[in-house]
């Protein structure tokens, strides 16, 4: 990030003819906003410019395209879960994308989010494994998710932390509105919007954005809007002696002296909490799991003192090596419900890529056989 110079910023100023007073505002501004550590940008066409973007481009994101237009902003499509089911992924176009990775890695990067944040967090070498061994040698665990996590985050909560950056509030909008994509209209505050309209009509939608899971701003948006959350589960957990830590819709809470009474009674505080914050419990993944019970945080093991990958996954994956090289690929694909070779072929590759994150050694030896295997003969 480039360092803002109010006086550099004062002498163009003035050689382009602007007003003593405005610059002089602007360059108010400016200081409040590079205390924050982030760029110092005023308007759409300034972030424009920085972010090697076209205005043009930008406001007709920001107006919010028809919904017949939704589908070339946003490619969707579904993508497998390790643990069973789909998640829907949604990937801006070019031009959206190029002014979405300049606001995640030039403003947002720049934030740090709670400590009990551990998915999405700059600098931090191997979540996952951080996450899992910060519940390591507990007794009793508990493990509850957020319903719908991303798209539960609202324009509205978007354009607050913008606004706590220090940027305009016009320039907070407009950036809330290029991180979040339009959803079904929904009931309280947060689907509402207080902004006036009657100087920028182009900009009038009956319906807020939510983040989309697949733009490179959601994760980073997502654990600063959650900042207050985490804050308050990390405040009721030490109460308890217990642990804490957020990997996106995953909690995980540790204890070390606890009961079944006590954990049932935790979480039912724990989901007022969530309820307070916006967003509710599945009720479905919820686990409390005992001591002598194996006890699996993001998908890792902890039960032996040490991370380690469950069976069942490393079995699964060396199914699909074995059935690649002895029936061939499509015609796996096609017995394991895959629509497309190249859907299966990302799939394994994320497979043997989390092994490797926690085993080094093992996730080498798949992705040595997941390489020999003849991906080229299907263009990909």
């Amino acid at each position: 990030m480039t360092r803002w110079n109010p006086k550099s910023y004062l002498n163009e100023g003035r050689g382009h003819g602007f007003q003593e007073d405005y610059l002089k505002e602007l360059i108010k501004a400016g200081r409040v906003i590079t205390n924050k550590n982030v760029p110092v940008i005023f308007s759409l066409s300034h972030l424009a410019n920085l972010s090697d973007t076209l205005y043009k481009d930008l406001h007709a994101f920001v107006s919010r395209p028809t919904e017949d237009a939704q589908g070339l902003v946003y490619k969707s499509f579904p993508i497998r879960k390790r643990s069973g089911g789909k998640r829907w992924i949604s990937i801006p176009c070019e031009q959206l994308m190029a002014v979405q990775d300049f606001i995640a890695q030039e403003v947002l990067n720049n934030i740090k989010p709670h400590s009990a944040a551990m998915a999405y967090v700059p600098g931090l070498n191997n979540p996952l494994k951080a996450n899992a061994e910060k519940h390591m040698h507990a007794k009793w665990i508990l493990k509850m998710d957020i319903q719908s996590f991303f798209s539960n985050i609202s324009e509205r909560q978007v354009y607050d932390v913008f606004k706590s950056l220090g940027y305009p509030n016009l320039l907070s909008f407009e950036m809330a509105r290029l991180c979040t994509r339009i959803t079904p209209k929904r009931k309280g505050d947060r689907w509402n919007s207080e902004i006036d309209f009657s100087k920028n009509q182009s900009y009038q939608c009956s319906k807020i954005g939510s983040l989309p899971q697949g733009a490179p701003t959601s994760s980073a948006l997502s654990n600063l809007v959650c900042f207050e959350m985490d804050q308050e589960l990390e405040s009721l957990a030490h109460v308890h002696g217990a642990d804490y830590s957020r990997y996106a819709d995953d909690l995980c809470f540790s204890f070390l002296d606890a009961n079944r009474q006590s954990v049932y009674e935790f979480k039912r505080q724990a989901s007022k909490v969530l309820y307070k914050n916006h967003f509710r419990e599945n009720r479905k993944k919820t686990r409390i799991i005992p001591p002598g019970s194996r006890k699996i945080i993001t998908g890792v093991v902890i039960d032996s003192g040490k991370t380690t990958i469950p069976r069942e996954l490393r079995d699964r994956i060396r199914m699909h090596l074995y059935y690649c090289k002895k029936v061939g690929i499509p015609e796996h694909c096609k017995q394991k419900g895959f629509r497309s070779v190249l859907g299966f072929r990302n799939h394994l590759y994320g497979l043997i890529m989390y092994v490797r994150s926690i085993n080094e050694v093992q996730g080498d030896s798949f992705l040595q056989e997941f390489n020999k295997l003849p991906w080229l003969d299907f263009n990909i």
